[in-house]
């Protein structure tokens, strides 16, 4: 299959050198704010109640994917912020960020989208909050920062804060996002591999034939083909009425949309290198719930006629 071969190297190659360059950029961004913020002032913001929703916060501004948002994760756990904060926040980034919302609120409009908010936002705080309960912090690893000099107020003290235009900084910084990003590159790119042969061998027509399925049925179904893919929820936005209007529902095309876009097997991946098989597996757990209540209730209030999309 020569056509789904050139998919899945043009796939591979693309994704991978934008994750790669994303991976260098937000980890240098990461590592600006561990200079300029010391790790007391982190673990002041996301501490306590208060904690969650600045962490879902923080996740609704950056307009991350799902694979994108681990620097900023490594980097909260690095400065000891509060874990269920920080679980919060890998929840939110990918599936509630602005170019989603306004997707969303532009293809389905304000009912659907406040719908899709509101539950994303409650079982992100939700699962935040029972991780950290059942101490599942216990389950992360983080790889040792490589020997290229410590960074500023990483002990939390008062240390003089860098010159952030000059160039040894600069220079500096890039050598510390390089290191970074070595240690997740065997992990990187071996989950951009398998997304990519997933995207050039799973046939297109695969996704419309679902839609002779039970509504019902087919979210959890689409909940769980979603999960191995590799897609953002902005671009898979424009594609979900070409979807509807093969048969499947739009609960289930927004299952089929939070499983890609919040654990994607790529994700999976990579996060393997910081979380244990519990956590890892709790974390796809929680994934997968929010794509099928959300998606449940979506379908539940159409039948009920409350959007009046005509379906």
């Amino acid at each position: 299959m020569p056509g789904a071969f050139a998919a899945s190297v043009e796939f591979f190659i693309g994704t991978s050198t934008e994750l790669l360059i994303l991976f260098v950029l937000i980890s240098m961004l990461v590592f600006v704010l561990q200079d300029r913020f010391p790790a007391k002032r982190i673990q002041a913001l996301l501490s306590g109640g208060r904690g969650y929703f600045t962490a879902a916060a923080l996740g609704a501004i950056t307009p991350f994917c799902s694979c994108s948002t681990l620097p900023m994760l490594v980097g909260l756990l690095r400065a000891n912020a509060a874990f269920g904060p920080v679980m919060t926040f890998l929840l939110t980034s990918p599936l509630l960020n602005p170019v989603l919302v306004v997707l969303l609120l532009t293809v389905f409009g304000a009912p659907m989208t406040l719908l899709y908010s509101l539950g994303v936002l409650l079982i992100s705080l939700t699962a935040g909050m029972l991780l950290s309960f059942f101490h599942f912090e216990r389950f992360v690893t983080l790889p040792e920062l490589a020997g290229c000099g410590c960074r500023a107020g990483s002990s939390g003290e008062a240390a003089e804060k860098p010159t952030l235009w000059s160039f040894n900084y600069g220079r500096s910084l890039f050598v510390r996002a390089i290191s970074e990003t070595k240690s997740f590159l065997p992990h990187l790119l071996f989950g951009v591999l398998v997304g990519a042969v997933i995207h050039g061998y799973v046939p297109a027509n695969f996704f419309k034939s679902l839609g002779s399925l039970n509504s019902w049925l087919l979210i959890p179904i689409a909940a769980l083909i979603g999960i191995p893919l590799y897609v953002r929820a902005s671009s898979m936005i424009p594609l979900a009425l070409s979807l509807v209007g093969k048969g499947m529902s739009y609960g289930s095309v927004m299952a089929l949309t939070i499983g890609g876009a919040g654990a994607s097997l790529p994700e999976m991946i990579i996060l393997k290198r910081i979380f244990q098989w519990p956590l890892l597996l709790a974390f796809i757990g929680i994934v997968f719930l929010t794509a099928c209540i959300t998606g449940v209730s979506i379908d539940t209030f159409l039948h009920n006629g409350r959007f009046g999309l005509g379906v």
